[in-house]
């Protein structure tokens, strides 16, 4: 059975509390990850887009069929296993479906206590979350870092769950490389005190002793 968590509704802007009661009519195998999930697990920022992974191959087109709560949606990308939208609640909100058959978790999802919808496990989340800034350069996710840091997590486990869910494809000095370089025009407005909590953090990891986290497979629906 999947535990619940009390998610932190303030860290979402007034459109996107207006849909946050209709997420609950998405299938039960439809996960939340991303910043905004981090956000709902630690309140420490705003977060606008909501992001789904799905553990199975997707036909975007049919989820627009499918899916009632896109219903007048506007259709912004649609690429095999991706289907992004955007909604009105008086306020505009991005949605976006990934199809991720072969992507793993080291934890199954947690499930939000108020409409039940399914949330990413904080390990899974940072697990995404040093990977993806191998790739890009954007403030909000070194702030992610540093929330998940100050929530306990160690960046040594964090590196440990990325390679557990991505495998080869990951690589944990790139990930500490990026996180210890600022000079990105993005970065540069980044706080003194985060950056020098990320460096901390990067001194103090030792790739050669890093956790043996094992991703499992996604589970499917009512299994």
């Amino acid at each position: 059975m999947a535990g619940t968590f009390t998610p932190r509704l303030t860290s979402l802007p007034a459109a996107q509390r207006r849909l946050w009661a209709e997420l609950s009519t998405l299938p039960p195998e439809y996960v939340l990850y991303g910043g905004t999930a981090i956000a709902l697990h630690l309140g420490h920022r705003d977060s606008i887009d909501f992001d789904f992974f799905i553990p199975h191959a997707i036909d975007p087109r049919r989820l627009l069929e499918d899916l009632a709560i896109l219903d007048g949606a506007i259709v912004t990308q649609v690429e095999p296993e991706t289907l992004s939208v955007t909604l009105d609640r008086d306020g505009p909100i991005k949605l976006s479906f990934f199809g991720v058959p072969r992507l793993g978790r080291v934890r199954e999802p947690l499930r939000a206590d108020d409409t039940g919808l399914a949330v990413a496990d904080l390990i899974d989340l940072a697990g995404t979350k040093v990977s993806v800034v191998q790739v890009r350069a954007e403030a909000k996710d070194y702030i992610d870092v540093g929330a998940l840091l100050g929530a306990g997590l160690s960046l040594a486990d964090m590196l440990a769950a990325g390679r557990a869910i991505y495998g080869p494809s990951f690589s944990p000095q790139s990930a500490l490389k990026a996180l210890s370089y600022f000079h990105d025009p993005m970065l540069t407005a980044l706080p003194i005190a985060l950056k020098d909590t990320l460096g901390q953090a990067v001194r103090g990891v030792d790739l050669s002793t890093l956790p043996d986290l094992q991703a499992v497979a996604p589970r499917k629906a009512g299994v």
